[in-house]
């Protein structure tokens, strides 16, 4: 009875949603979509991980049904992505592993439920109403707020946070490690506002000459250019700019620029090339070529070889972003790895955040 009552909630609900099933399996994805046809508005369907962030980034779906085990780029790899893009997203994940760390590394990375292989249509059906209930949930608070006009302009966003007295963060980043503090509006008008915030972050804003204010209690970050910094009273003056949903990067995993001595190699059909990498973490990876024997393509898979503090760490990765300049081009591909090399990624990370922390504090804290 129970079933029956879902499936008809879900039949007058879902029909206002889009979803996105990303699954390898062409059997499974036949009779997935059959089903899910019956009750969104749009199913949009992608066979691996890249082609799902594609068609996220595409489509802008409600929704996502992803399976974890799949060609090119894995579930995770790619619900990590789409979260730097929209935090809030709803995303389902189906696979036939059930054990401890594959439901802590899901969770703890954004997924809303679980559903275990081999799929049955009352689970489906329970689990996509929960989802959906919530994401209605969560538009009819964003409704809410924008009936008391406490929304979306910066001007909104900003004046309700002034006005309540809320909390806040202003967010940073040197060379790729996040400086984040708390701040207090001290003044704001039409054109500018002045917050009160640390030392230590006023230097980071310095720094980058921007800062992001992050509120809690609303979904929209403010970025903001810097018009003057004053020391003797903590505070910064700025431009207001424009709002965006938070793509948490903050949260995710870190990326930092490698030192001086950090050496890699791209390895094509057997041909090597130095290449120049401005940025690392233990899923991805931004580096800069300029060398014209070399044509590289989107998805292409390649080996990479580290030197990092003179120990060869080489992986496969595969290209997700090419961005031409004029005499190079700015390659960001993910990376591929074993639990070994992962592990001596995260190793050099965590020295390399520690030396650009002191290296911040001795070229910035101690002037």
């Amino acid at each position: 009875m129970e079933n029956i009552e879902n499936l008809k909630v879900l039949q007058s609900m879902a029909k206002d949603f889009t979803i996105l099933f990303v699954e390898d399996s062409k059997a499974l994805q036949k009779q997935v979509v059959l089903f899910l046809g019956k009750f969104f508005k749009e199913v949009y369907v992608a066979s691996d991980g890249v082609e799902g962030l594609e068609l996220y980034k595409k489509h802008k779906p409600d929704l996502i049904l992803t399976d974890l085990t799949m060609p090119r780029m894995n579930g995770h790899d790619m619900i990590r992505e789409i979260k730097k893009l929209d935090a809030d997203v709803e995303i389902i994940i189906l696979s036939a592993h059930s054990d401890p760390d594959t439901l802590m590394t899901s969770f703890h990375i954004g997924v809303s439920d679980f559903i275990q292989k081999p799929i049955t249509a009352p689970k489906m059906i329970t689990v996509c109403l929960k989802v959906l209930l919530n994401i209605k949930r969560k538009k009819e608070q964003i409704e809410e707020l924008v009936k008391n006009n406490i929304d979306l302009e910066n001007d909104d966003i900003l004046n309700f946070i002034y006005e309540g007295n809320l909390e806040f963060d202003l967010i940073n980043y040197y060379r790729g490690v996040p400086i984040i503090n708390s701040g207090k509006i001290l003044k704001l008008d039409e054109n500018e506002v002045i917050i009160k915030t640390t030392f230590n972050q006023l230097m980071a804003i310095k720094y980058e000459n921007v800062t992001t204010i992050d509120c809690p209690e609303v979904s929209e970050n403010v970025f903001c250019k810097v018009k003057f910094i004053d020391l003797d009273s903590y505070s910064v003056k700025l431009e207001k700019q424009k709002v965006f949903f938070p793509n948490s990067k903050h949260n995710n995993l870190a990326m930092v620029e490698p030192d001086e001595f950090f050496r890699a190699t791209l390895v094509q059909h057997n041909y090597e090339t130095k290449i120049r990498v401005s940025k690392i973490s233990t899923k991805e990876i931004i580096f800069k070529i300029n060398d014209n024997a070399v044509s590289l393509s989107k998805h292409e898979n390649l080996k990479i070889v580290l030197d990092i503090d003179n120990e060869i760490i080489q992986f496969d990765s595969t290209i997700f972003k090419i961005d031409e300049k004029n005499d190079y081009f700015i390659v960001t591909a993910f990376i591929k790895h074993s639990e070994d090399i992962e592990k001596k990624l995260e190793k050099y990370i965590y020295k390399r955040e520690t030396e650009l922390i002191e290296e911040f504090k001795n070229s910035y804290l101690h002037n």
